[in-house]
């Protein structure tokens, strides 16, 4: 190999490392848009404005995050039977319910929002419909890393 060559190779090379080092590779760690949280659990994104929050991680989760919007009453039902063909029945029994205040914190649920949660493969979820004329959606997803 000649010394030209090589010199060509080891820059190269040297400038791949420094690359893979500086720039984020996993995209377990970059920020995720509400569409691909939303889809990681298997649902579709609102034909609405939607804001991204990050939780607190726990145990073994890998990522945790929170999807809001709000529409009016007829948009958001129209994600809902979207997402959930017989609906969201649950209602909350009281203010902060324990799995609410978990992954969303205090405050958010009231009694009579509508709650779902479940799994979709590794991806946990929770649902919470606020009420009114222009209900307030929350959408905590978090993958674990089972």
């Amino acid at each position: 190999m000649s010394r030209r060559r090589f010199l060509h190779l080891t820059t190269i090379a040297a400038v791949g490392g420094l690359l893979n080092t500086c720039g984020p590779t996993d995209t377990e760690n970059s920020p995720m848009t509400a569409e691909e949280i939303l889809a990681a659990a298997g649902f579709t994104a609102p034909a609405l404005d939607a804001d991204t929050a990050d939780v607190p991680l726990e145990g073994d989760e890998v990522w945790s995050n929170v999807v809001t919007f709000s529409g009016t009453s007829s948009e958001v039902e129209a994600w809902v039977s979207e997402i959930f063909p017989s609906g969201i029945e649950s209602k909350a029994f009281k203010d902060d319910m324990a799995t609410a205040v978990e992954r969303l914190g205090a405050g958010v649920q009231k009694k009579d929002d509508r709650i779902a949660e479940g799994v979709e493969g590794s991806v946990a979820f929770l649902v919470v419909l606020g009420q009114g004329e222009e209900p307030q959606v929350h959408v905590a997803v978090r993958r674990t890393g089972r």
